[in-house]
């Protein structure tokens, strides 16, 4: 917000740190830009009308959260967790920076008002085997053949 970009952050999940988290986003007059949505049965709904898919984990194995950002080929910020590298290619599928509240500001920044890379992001990923589309797609003409 300090840095100009228009923005509505909506973080889905539940945890311990709600409340704390609530009254920062109050005592930052973050209010109807930062949501708290808590679970949702399916966030493909949000996932696939965001901009940019934010993590700003400080551990992550294998992601799902990113791996269906991956899917949607959507522009994608992590922060440099142990295995970040392992989810995406920094700067190819994806942005890696550094776990600093700043540094993850200054990514944002630069992807939210740089459309052309995050449509060089968004067409990286759909030239990227991201899923199992394909083996759903066996498994779906099997199951829809005519025997």
């Amino acid at each position: 917000k300090e840095k100009g970009i228009a923005f509505r952050w909506f973080i889905i999940g539940t945890g311990g740190l709600k409340s704390d988290l609530q009254t920062q986003i109050n005592n930052q007059s973050l209010t109807g830009h930062v949501i708290l949505l808590g679970e949702r049965a399916n966030p493909y709904t949000y996932m696939s009308h965001a901009d940019i898919v934010v993590q700003t984990s400080r551990y992550e194995g294998k992601s799902i959260v990113i791996d269906e950002a991956k899917i949607l080929h959507k522009p994608i910020i992590i922060t440099n967790y142990p295995s970040a590298y392992d989810n995406i290619k920094d700067g190819v599928t994806g942005i890696i920076c550094p776990m600093d509240a700043n540094d993850i500001a200054e990514a944002i920044k630069q992807l939210a008002s740089n459309k052309t890379l995050q449509n060089q992001l968004s067409e990286n990923l759909a030239k990227t085997d991201n899923g199992n589309e394909k083996e759903i797609e066996k498994y779906s003409l099997l199951f829809n053949s005519k025997l």
